[in-house]
């Protein structure tokens, strides 16, 4: 008799800044080390205005996948962390 194991799924975790243009409003999700961290600037692509990262950050959460296999089965939010300027 052979022994068949079911597929194990694992957990990942990716904390996310969502930030909003000043000067057009555009949405837009980034990671947030690379907003809250280093405060980059960035060039907005509708207006093409450029702003500070870290300055316009209107939520933040920490997002969990659920993995099987290596491959996404599952996101969501496991908490609001909110916006840390």
């Amino acid at each position: 008799m052979r022994c068949v194991m079911e597929p194990q799924t694992e957990k990942a975790w990716l904390d996310v800044s969502i930030l909003q243009c000043p000067y057009c409003g555009r949405f837009y999700a980034d990671a947030s080390w690379y907003v809250v961290e280093l405060g980059a600037e960035i060039e907005c692509g509708v207006c093409h205005n450029s702003f500070n990262t870290r300055k316009a950050i209107k939520d933040r959460v920490l997002l969990e996948f659920t993995l099987m296999g290596g491959l996404v089965m599952d996101v969501k939010i496991a908490e609001h962390i909110g916006p840390q300027r």
